[in-house]
């Protein structure tokens, strides 16, 4: 009984960490996906909506299944009086699992495109795609299924599948409009990280947030364009900077660290040492 209990409490602490709400909105009722992270699954359980995503409408009806991706965002504008939708939303907490379970199956450029219905997938995707939706609203809504978080995820990976295999192609005609906007979000990334921020910022949420991205966007983006993560990217272009500054300046190492935003010469020295593997002192005896 003990073990049994202790089971349905890790499985209840497991499911609280995942972060996985049901909801339904009715006509007058604001629908707006407005939470750069996590996964939104739909389905128009009565009549009739049209939704804005990226400046596009699309009209969707009853028995209409539709995802919206992280990093975006998307508004119902019209309904009709009898409108009914159900909204699955899923945490980055589980996404993360997700994403990492997709590995090297998934091309990180396809996920570029964040709207996607079971009437746009096409056959046989919008089949799978619609089954996947099923079995993921059984799993969440039957509390006493066994291994239930597995299904869960599985049912997700499934999902995200179809839609990379679906996409496939339609990523391909599109690579230049996903690519340009890639680029444009990685030089304004590069603006971000040149500006003179305090060390305690510089980090992946930091950037994402003043992007009006999500973390995970911004890490896709960042390692399709460059092979290098966010962090990476931070700290290669912050060392160049700072060892520019040792080499041809006369500032202290107090004054380096105070202009690079550093709490205290202690933090900039540790930080250098981990990067360089010296401290400042020696990189400027070395090389200067």
């Amino acid at each position: 009984m003990m073990v049994n209990q202790y089971c349905m409490f890790s499985e209840l602490l497991y499911l609280c960490r995942m972060n996985i709400t049901i909801q339904e909105y009715h006509h007058g009722e604001e629908l707006v996906k407005s939470n750069l992270n996590g996964l939104w699954l739909c389905r128009v359980l009565k009549g009739s909506i049209r939704v804005l995503f990226e400046q596009k409408s699309y009209k969707l009806s009853a028995g209409t299944i539709f995802a919206v991706q992280e990093g975006a965002t998307f508004r119902v504008q019209s309904s009709t009086q009898n409108m009914v939708v159900e909204v699955m939303t899923f945490d980055e907490s589980l996404m993360n699992v997700v994403y990492a379970l997709l590995g090297a199956e998934a091309d990180i450029g396809t996920l570029e495109t964040a709207f996607w219905s079971d009437t746009t997938l096409g056959v046989p995707f919008g089949r799978m795609f619609a089954a996947d939706y099923e079995l993921l609203r059984m799993a969440v809504g039957q509390p006493d299924l066994i291994a239930r978080h597995k299904m869960i995820t599985a049912s997700l990976v499934h999902l995200l599948l179809s839609i990379f295999n679906a996409m496939g192609e339609a990523t391909t005609s599109s690579s230049g409009d996903n690519s340009k906007r890639s680029r444009q979000l990685l030089n304004h990334f590069f603006e971000l990280v040149g500006e003179n921020t305090p060390s305690g910022c510089r980090n992946i949420t930091y950037y994402a947030d003043k992007l009006c991205v999500s973390e995970r966007y911004l890490f896709k983006v960042c390692k399709k364009e460059t092979g290098k993560t966010p962090k990476e990217l931070i700290h290669q272009f912050l060392i160049g900077q700072i060892k520019n500054a040792l080499l041809t300046t006369e500032m202290t190492h107090q004054q380096v660290a105070d202009h690079f935003g550093f709490p205290d010469q202690s933090a900039f020295g540790q930080f250098f040492k981990r990067q360089e593997g010296m401290s400042p002192s020696e990189f400027r005896k070395r090389y200067r």
